[in-house]
């Protein structure tokens, strides 16, 4: 490809543009996450004596629900703090972000499963899935715009490099080691997930310095 070729391709896949579609994707999934949550039908003259039971009942699609926002929400602090440093788009980093965004628009679906069904194994496997194929899709991303500082800034520190692929790294390998832990026990699985969800939030706070 041709100097003037790869200009031309910059110029048109700008990554503002990139930003803006993943800002609305992100807006939206995090919106259809509450929509599985429905109001309880009793008849009305039932209703002091049956809603605190029902709403109790609804318990385990509130935890998925707030699991799954907090997912989200660190998944776009990820996305937003890598954004930061890539400075050039191409035809590449367009379509790896648009098959990043397929596994982000399953979320609901996975959710709504664990939501459910919670003590099935199969569903935490499927959640869990769909969680190691975003962050993984997010290290390719990163890997692909630094390789050769295809899409950054020559002059990146290449320690930083280093440190956002080991925090994008790490949640998938924690994600795969809860998918081992959920064929011998489920809530175990979660729980672990849980500290994930831990360690990427204390993660995120030692990186903001550097933004």
């Amino acid at each position: 490809m041709s100097i003037i070729e790869r200009d031309r391709e910059g110029a048109f896949f700008t990554t503002n543009r990139i930003e803006a579609l993943t800002d609305g994707v992100f807006a939206i999934v995090m919106t259809l996450l509450v929509l599985d949550i429905s109001i309880p039908e009793i008849v009305r003259s039932s209703v002091q004596a049956e809603l605190p039971g029902r709403l109790l009942e609804l318990w385990p699609k509130f935890y998925s629900y707030a699991l799954s926002f907090v997912v989200l929400g660190l998944m776009w602090i990820s996305h937003r703090r890598i954004f930061h440093y890539i400075k050039r788009s191409n035809s590449g980093l367009l379509w790896i972000n648009i098959i990043f965004l397929m596994f982000v628009a399953l979320i609901p679906f996975s959710t709504s499963l664990i939501g459910d069904y919670r003590m099935e194994q199969l569903t935490f496997v499927v959640y869990g899935i769909n969680l190691f194929l975003i962050f993984a899709i997010m290290f390719i991303l990163w890997t692909y715009a630094t390789g050769k500082y295809r899409l950054v800034d020559s002059e990146i520190d290449p320690r930083l490099v280093k440190k956002r692929k080991l925090s994008l790294i790490a949640p998938s390998l924690i994600v795969v080691l809860t998918i081992g832990i959920s064929f011998v026990n489920v809530i175990a699985a979660f729980s672990v997930l849980v500290l994930m969800l831990v360690y990427s939030f204390i993660a995120q706070r030692v990186m903001r310095l550097e933004v």
